[in-house]
């Protein structure tokens, strides 16, 4: 009984890790999702994004009142009198107090504190579009990894094929040898073909390796070489137009979206410093208690208030506000040439990327047909081998035809995939989010 506790103890830890490991999430949508919430630098973004609420809301708060309280003692010396029959009166007393609560209430500023609070609303604005931007890109990061590992494993499945054959092949030189009709000649040329594909294999598991580790360390998953299994492309055998692309750009793509934004907060800028010399209307009272009102009686606290009004004229700045206003048109100006600029630039991106897709999707059609080819040559003079017709160079020469053929397919395929997802990301297309 006892042994048969200790061995479901020991059975449940060994299947343990197993259990957690196909819980990590295997699909691309599903480990970009984990990414995006895991990545420290784009939390840390995020958190910031909080700082332009609180810098809109102090913008804001110009529209409300400033409510102040002061108390203050002042001891003076000499005294200031006068004497009359005999008497002296004081003008003021040695000992002030004065204390009270006094109020500053904007009336009206000619737009000046509304053009600051919509500058610091699109100044938020950029922010969250840079912050979308930013989340967009690692997004896309996160899948070219993802297809790079696809790459890989398809690269070592080509190579263990082909180690498969030439394994195969060595056996039956091996035994030829054996029965005398063989040559040490061939099996050394077969043992080197061999030993290369084995290097190419642990060249590949090396890079497959860092690029297991670079996923992990950022998406915050834990696979491994043994467990993680990406060996299929996403992509479509279609041409995309150009025109159809950069038109749905216009609207989402996410660094049109930015520099767009980044405009608005000049536009804001801009339309503030032209309000610079508008005058202000404010508000001002008090209410307290102070001493020192009336001779006699300069030491009794007396409550006193006070209402008015204040207007404030700019009238000579040294020529700061013309500067700061010129500054900020040619900041305008910038941003306009900036928008444009990544428009362009876009356009020419898709434009480019529509003509590697033409091109990888020819490559890839053909390479199917070489595989094919090459696989029916190979099988023919696997045949051809046996019956003793061809040598085995012949044979080599056929293996590493096909081998050629696999690898470029997958290289092909591989641009294809990597073509498509940089058209999808120029789109602002947010694949993860499709069910």
């Amino acid at each position: 009984m006892k042994k048969n506790y200790l061995f479901g103890i020991l059975s449940l830890l060994a299947i343990t890790p197993a259990m957690a490991q196909s819980n990590e999430p295997a699909t691309l949508n599903a480990i970009v999702v984990k990414a995006l919430d895991y990545y420290p630098k784009l939390k840390e973004q995020k958190v910031q994004l909080e700082v332009n609420d609180y810098k809109t809301d102090i913008t804001k708060s110009k529209y409300l009142p400033t409510v102040t309280g002061d108390a203050m003692y002042r001891h003076v010396y000499p005294d200031s009198y006068a004497e009359f029959g005999g008497g002296r009166m004081s003008f003021y007393p040695l000992d002030q107090w004065d204390a009270g609560v006094k109020v500053n209430q904007l009336i009206y500023d000619f737009g000046k504190t509304g053009a600051e609070v919509q500058k610091s609303k699109n100044e938020k604005k950029l922010s969250e579009d840079n912050y979308r931007s930013n989340s967009f890109n690692f997004a896309y990061q996160i899948a070219n990894v993802y297809n790079n590992i696809i790459f890989i494993n398809k690269s070592i499945d080509a190579i263990d094929a082909q180690i498969e054959v030439l394994s195969g092949t060595k056996k039956i030189i091996d035994s030829r040898i054996r029965n005398g009709v063989g040559i040490e000649f061939d099996l050394v040329s077969t043992q080197v073909k061999l030993n290369d594909a084995i290097n190419r294999k642990t060249e590949l598991q090396n890079t497959l390796q860092k690029n297991i580790i670079l996923l992990n360390t950022l998406s915050g998953t834990s696979f491994n070489s043994s467990s993680i299994s990406f060996k299929s492309f996403d992509y479509e055998l279609r041409q995309h137009s150009a025109d159809s692309i950069f038109s749905i750009a216009q609207t989402t793509n996410t660094e049109l979206a930015s520099a767009r934004s980044k405009q608005e907060v000049a536009a804001s800028e801009l339309k503030i410093t032209e309000k610079t010399w508008a005058p202000s209307l404010n508000f001002m009272g008090g209410v307290g208690y102070k001493n020192g009102y009336f001779p006699g009686d300069l030491y009794d606290m007396k409550f006193n208030y006070n209402v008015g009004a204040g207007l404030s004229i700019p009238i000579y700045t040294g020529g700061r506000n013309d500067n700061q206003h010129n500054i900020s048109k040619v900041n305008y100006k910038a941003t306009q040439y900036n928008l444009d600029a990544v428009s362009i630039n876009l356009k020419k991106d898709i434009q480019q990327n529509i003509a590697d897709e033409g091109t990888a999707k020819e490559k890839v059609v053909f390479s199917a047909t070489q595989v094919e080819q090459a696989q029916k040559a190979l099988d023919l003079a696997n045949s051809r081998f046996k019956n003793g017709v061809i040598t085995n160079i012949e044979l080599l020469d056929a293996q590493s035809n096909l081998l050629k053929a696999k690898v470029e397919q997958i290289q092909f395929e591989y641009q294809l995939a990597t073509t498509q997802l940089e058209l999808k990301r120029l789109m602002g297309v947010q694949f993860w989010n499709n069910n």
